[in-house]
């Protein structure tokens, strides 16, 4: 157990990512977009209490070492049971006890596991059942393998950028929300925390960039799930082009044309939809005595994003004003603002008029009547920058003819002789023959030197041995005279 929860803590483990909301875009009051993946359900705060007195049981009963699921199937047989937080421990243990760093086998099985993850978390964000504690705590598991398979991510996410290029291709002029599938949610979430989103020039960040600007941009808005869905692409883009400073003009475009169809202007881009004059004015459609565009708005769910009936007209009218003030906030220092913002702060003045008193022609709710308000001083504001004066680009003056002669070069082709091969068999028949004479000379000499040395070493060896022996009969020959010498003398 101590060694799961050191390899947990060097896996970073611990350290989860923020989840997506658009107050990291700016305040949270104008944001389009709830923080929350999924609403939570009444039933929920009764069970947590139940649910935090049971984990320290389950998380006893969950293995530490567990290997890792090759499919689907064994993933969820594996799970079923438990609950999300006993679920996310089980990735976690799993990521630990076959991590990639441990040996050269388990990234193959890392990156299998890493895909049967997105699928997981696609399927329960297509079923309503996603939690956000479970899909940032997932998240973070996976960007702690990311660097270990970082080969395998990329392939799998090529392939996924591929898929929605072709699918786009193949939906084009459909509803945006028919184009745009629930599952790429998941990956657009996951592709943000991975990449960096401002490379200009990324293989996966770039292709998914102009991937969401050709669905914004295509002539798909005929229900409200697909101004939902746009909404959410323009939050994304936002969010993601914040600190890069990059102009995505296909999110004012947007906004742009639902802004003037809910106007009443006539548009190709927005379809049959547009926001019903009588329900904006409290008309036959509405309630005797009621307005709908006076209740309060609320926030965008990710939840209800492909739900055509979850979402009021207060809601979208919300979500657009939201989105454009973020817009117009992001894109203020650019020299054209006046000219890329004026039809749309147009729409918005035509849909909620104010009197020559400042107040609002018809009963929206103060949010509504504030933000627009909002809309208008930032315009105003934003819009006094002085143009630069016009001016011809700078180029390069043209040169005074000079009348010089003119040569015309003729160049004369020589003609080569064909080569004889003969003769160039036998050039390299010589060559060869010298190196080869060259090398047996080198040869000779190195054996004569050999030789030499063997010889001059023989040489001082029976040198040095007739020296000892003639030393030796010296010394012999010497007593022998001194013997000789006594006996003569008598003194033997």
């Amino acid at each position: 157990k101590q060694w799961y929860q050191r390899r947990v803590a060097i896996t970073a483990g611990d350290a989860e990512l923020p989840a997506f909301t658009s107050n990291d875009i700016e305040d949270g009051d104008n944001c389009a977009f709830d923080d929350d993946i999924v609403e939570d359900s009444d039933h929920e705060d009764e069970n947590e209490s139940k649910n935090s007195e049971n984990e320290a049981s389950n998380n006893d009963v969950i293995p530490f070492i567990i290997d890792t699921p090759e499919h689907m199937k064994d993933f969820r047989s594996l799970i079923s049971g438990y609950d999300h937080s006993d679920t996310l421990t089980i990735i976690k243990r799993i990521i630990a006890s076959n991590h990639p760093s441990l040996s050269d086998e388990n990234k193959t099985k890392t990156s299998s596991f890493y895909i049967i993850l997105i699928k997981y978390l696609t399927s329960l964000y297509e079923e309503n059942l996603l939690e956000k504690d479970l899909l940032d705590g997932t998240v973070s598991q996976l960007y702690s393998v990311t660097k270990f398979i970082s080969r395998q991510v990329y392939e799998h996410m090529f392939g996924v950028v591929s898929t929605l290029k072709h699918l786009i291709e193949k939906n084009i002029g459909k509803s945006i929300h028919q184009v745009f599938k629930p599952r790429y949610i998941i990956y657009l979430y996951l592709i943000q925390r991975i990449y960096p989103v401002s490379d200009f020039k990324h293989a996966i960040v770039t292709p998914i960039f102009l991937s969401l600007a050709w669905v914004l941009g295509s002539d798909g808005v005929r229900k409200p799930a697909d101004i939902k869905v746009g909404l959410f692409l323009c939050n994304f883009i936002l969010q993601a082009t914040k600190s890069s400073g990059r102009y995505v003009p296909e999110v004012v475009y947007f906004l742009t044309q639902v802004l003037n169809r809910g106007a009443g202007h006539k548009s190709e881009y927005v379809g049959n939809f547009r926001f019903k004059p009588d329900i904006v004015s409290g008309g036959r459609d509405a309630a005797p005595g009621s307005n709908p565009l006076s209740s309060r708005p609320s926030k965008l769910s990710l939840r209800g994003l492909y739900d055509n009936t979850c979402s009021t007209p207060t809601d979208l009218l919300f979500g657009l004003l939201s989105t454009l003030s973020l817009a117009m906030k992001q894109y203020h220092d650019f020299t054209a603002f006046n000219a890329v913002f004026r039809e749309a702060c147009q729409a918005v003045v035509t849909i909620v008029p104010v009197t020559s008193q400042g107040r609002p022609k018809h009963q929206y709710h103060t949010d509504i009547v504030n933000i627009s308000r909002s809309i208008s001083s930032q315009y105003e504001q934003f819009s006094r920058k002085l143009l630069p004066y016009l001016r011809y680009k700078d180029t390069k003056p043209p040169a005074i003819k000079m009348y010089e002669p003119k040569f015309d070069l003729v160049y004369m082709e020589r003609q080569r002789k064909d080569k004889d091969e003969t003769r160039i068999l036998k050039k390299k028949v010589k060559e060869e023959m010298k190196g080869a004479v060259r090398e047996i000379r080198k040869d000779n000499r190195f054996m004569s030197r050999m030789k030499h040395r063997e010889q001059a070493a023989k040489d001082s060896a029976r040198k040095r041995k007739v020296n000892e022996i003639m030393g030796f009969l010296s010394k012999e020959q010497g007593e022998a005279n001194d013997l000789k010498w006594k006996k003569k003398r008598g003194k033997a």
